[in-house]
């Protein structure tokens, strides 16, 4: 692409906001040329802190947080409005949509009036999430056969649009990556391991949102079962959401409310510490089927398990969403049925009792994230995409 002209990228979500789009973006868009590459994000919480400390060339708008159907539709108004502006002005080479709704809007708005190119980012589940409102199927559609590339985070995603009708050609693969650096194998640190009072525990870890399709409930199912081989054993749980006093209340109703650990949020900088605090990182991951508003939602890939490889911990997966582009199974970790309790306990007690093979599976976890998911070869990736655009 012609270095003089600009790309536009509207994410959605853009870091002061901790999201897995968030990180892939702010990871992605940092080895790119700032003049080159504008950035329309939403005036969230701390931005100007933010944006300050950073060298991105961010404009921020005002933009509604709600994820209904009526904000959505205001979101890409407004998107549309400033993305039209900024052309104006800057004449873009391509768009990048950072979401198929609001974003994939401003794209296939833009491509009508100027003939702008336009790629559309997707994640997984959208289909399904928004697959009852025929108004808003017959919008994703539209906006994803007329993007001149789509974007995925797996295979599995990747299927998802398939079996919509839309293209093969269409499609270019790009997984998220990890900060190898940052995640890396190190000392436990002693300030956490008295703070949580891991002295001589075995750890269990999730980082992850408490959302049903996480699996926290499964692992704490478990916990019993567990206790009976490891006595020492403790589950820390990283992160907020809406199903904390569930689990809670399940843990008190199992007796087991003195081994489940409950870190609340954890700033992103400190994360790495307590990837290193673990002995296996689990997140068993399914398709949400309880909760009305999320019904049908999965993990499009799972950024957190190559965090969690590059700092050398094996991994336990659940078998629903793109996790086998994530995790190489029995080789960076294992991808089991998530909601089977005693397929569980038996790949936990396989690790726990074998410390030769949690470390054979880390390790190669490690050399994996090293070799293929790098961010600055998934930046590449972004950006051969992005000269080829004619």
């Amino acid at each position: 692409m012609n270095s003089s002209k600009k790309s536009l990228l509207i994410p959605g979500d853009f870091p002061p906001v901790c999201s897995g789009i968030a990180t892939y973006f702010h990871e992605i868009w940092r080895y790119f040329s700032q003049d080159n590459h504008i950035i329309l994000a939403p005036k969230d919480q701390n931005f100007h802190t933010f944006d300050s400390n950073s060298r991105y060339n961010v404009i921020r708008i005002n933009i509604p947080t709600s994820n209904s159907y009526s904000a959505k539709i205001l979101k890409g108004l407004l998107y549309s409005f400033h993305a039209i502006r900024l052309h104006l002005k800057y004449k873009f080479k391509v768009v990048h949509c950072g979401q198929v709704l609001s974003s994939g809007f401003s794209g296939w708005l833009l491509k009508k009036l100027f003939g702008v190119p336009y790629f559309i980012y997707v994640y997984g589940s959208e289909t399904f999430r928004f697959g009852s409102n025929k108004l808003l199927m017959k919008c994703i559609k539209s906006f994803l056969i007329n993007a001149d590339k789509i974007i995925p985070n797996s295979n599995f995603t990747k299927e998802e649009f398939l079996a919509i009708g839309i293209p093969d050609n269409k499609f270019s693969l790009v997984t998220p990556g990890v900060d190898i650096n940052r995640f890396s194998p190190t000392n436990k640190d002693t300030n956490l391991i008295k703070k949580y009072n891991l002295q001589n525990k075995k750890v269990l870890l999730t980082v992850a949102r408490l959302d049903e399709r996480k699996g926290h409930d499964k692992v704490i199912e478990a916990f019993p079962a567990l206790l009976k081989e490891n006595p020492n054993l403790v589950y820390l749980v990283v992160g907020k959401g809406r199903e904390q006093q569930r689990l809670e209340v399940l843990s008190e109703e199992l007796k087991i409310k003195d081994k489940i650990i409950f870190c609340g949020y954890v700033p992103d900088n400190d994360l790495p510490k307590y990837y290193n605090l673990c002995d296996i990182f689990i997140l068993l991951n399914r398709q949400t089927s309880d909760d009305p508003r999320l019904s049908g939602d999965y993990e499009g890939f799972g950024i957190v398990f190559l965090e969690a490889s590059a700092c050398s911990k094996p991994v336990i997966a659940g078998n629903y969403g793109g996790i086998r582009d994530a995790i190489e199974d029995e080789k960076s970790g294992y991808i089991i049925d998530g909601t089977n309790i005693l397929e569980l306990t038996q790949v936990v007690n396989k690790l726990l009792t074998n410390s030769d093979l949690c470390t054979q599976i880390g390790q190669y976890g490690r050399k994996r994230a090293e070799k293929y998911f790098t961010w600055k070869l998934i930046s590449s990736k972004i950006y051969e995409i992005e000269n080829d655009c004619k």
